[in-house]
């Protein structure tokens, strides 16, 4: 249900910024996850969701990359991707395109090395593979 809210409310700002319609598609991402339960997916879709409504109020009184905008939005539907696979890689698409949009949000505010902020999640990455690799170890300790 926080995830159905946090659509409508990136859905309206976005629209606030650019009054593009399409933005109200991430209503759809919300309503995904309210039918669907996985708790690890609908919450990097809400931070997604999260980013994409605070680059939106703020981009009303500072300048922003509609680009970068842009690129979180198509990363947070690629959440759907993560939750139907089940599987580390899942997230490679959804976090290279929202590493993109946040490179690309932050070299408005430091130029050309901005877009080294996108690097910022490639310790999620490596977390959710620990994370799957932990598990897969345990399973395979009770079974034998």
């Amino acid at each position: 249900m926080g995830t159905l809210i946090l659509s409508i409310v990136a859905a309206v700002t976005s629209f606030y910024l650019t009054k593009s319609y399409s933005y109200f598609s991430l209503i759809l991402v919300g309503l995904y996850f309210t039918f669907r339960k996985n708790e690890r997916a609908e919450s990097l879709a809400g931070l997604n969701l999260l980013l994409i409504s605070a680059v939106a109020i703020l981009g009303k009184f500072r300048p922003y990359s509609l680009d970068g905008l842009n690129f979180v939005v198509y990363g947070t539907f690629l959440a759907i991707l993560y939750d139907i696979v089940k599987a580390w890689y899942g997230l490679i698409p959804m976090l290279l395109l929202t590493g993109m949009g946040i490179g690309a949000i932050g070299a408005i505010k430091f130029g050309s090395k901005g877009y080294l902020l996108g690097l910022i999640l490639i310790p999620v990455i490596v977390r959710e593979y620990s994370l799957q690799r932990r598990l897969k170890g345990k399973d395979g300790e009770v079974e034998e």
